[in-house]
């Protein structure tokens, strides 16, 4: 199976910073999955390190600047997974969909952030999904679905096993674009996968997440195209 993964840079580099162990876990997850025969691309989001950057950028300059520094961010991320992914990556962050599929041909895990002004990594990881006529995009992020409404802010919101691409445009649709911003889907990947009609997961960025979404043994959110 052809598989994306957009990564959440929260997940990845939490709040109290990166670490061996977590940066390691995985690693050994898209080892695994590799192992097993998927061809595996990842794209890593900036997260906190991200909007700790631009949040003090921001008081200086505009948003398009501070997506180039969102930007680079997510790169810096993704040498991080890279350094621990060894002979299964190459040390190189693509910049270019073409890029990513040659090392996908070369038999390698691609891992990659940005690559354009106010595009975030989910709608990258759409678009390279498209790309690449993925048969599975999913999105591993700090919340375990797609909800009604944002369950930090409001507790009667309902996690939905299962959404139409309708729906989930319905719910992104008043969603910020500002450099940093964070949600769920972000509107332009919703539009991306509405218009690949790509099968979508949405779930808890957590290793046995991540693997249970593609055998099917996961707790998040099925978007039907």
């Amino acid at each position: 199976m052809r598989v994306v993964f957009a990564l959440g840079g929260s997940v990845l580099m939490p709040k109290e910073g990166a670490t061996k162990e977590n940066i390691a876990s995985y690693a050994e997850t898209f080892k695994k999955l590799k192992d097993e025969g998927h061809e595996i691309s990842v794209i890593i989001g900036g997260g906190n390190t991200a909007r700790q950057y631009i949040s003090i950028a921001r008081e200086f300059t505009n948003d398009a600047f501070c997506d180039e520094i969102g930007i680079m961010s997510t790169r810096l991320n993704s040498m991080l997974l890279i350094s621990a992914l060894g002979n299964y990556a190459v040390k190189n962050v693509p910049t270019s969909f073409k890029e990513a599929e040659t090392i996908l041909n070369l038999n390698k895990i691609v891992v990659m952030g940005g690559t354009h002004p106010a595009h975030t990594t989910d709608a990258v990881s759409a678009s390279l999904a498209e790309f690449l006529d993925a048969d599975l995009l999913v999105i591993a992020t700090n919340v375990d679905g797609v909800y009604t409404n944002d369950p930090r802010v409001d507790s009667d919101a309902k996690k939905l096993k299962e959404m139409t691409i309708s729906e989930l445009l319905e719910i992104t649709g008043n969603c910020s674009i500002s450099a940093g911003s964070s949600s769920v889907v972000d509107p332009l990947a919703s539009k991306i996968i509405d218009r690949a009609k790509l099968k979508t997961i949405v779930v808890k960025g957590t290793p046995s997440e991540i693997i249970g979404s593609i055998n099917g043994n996961h707790d998040g959110t099925i978007i039907l195209p």
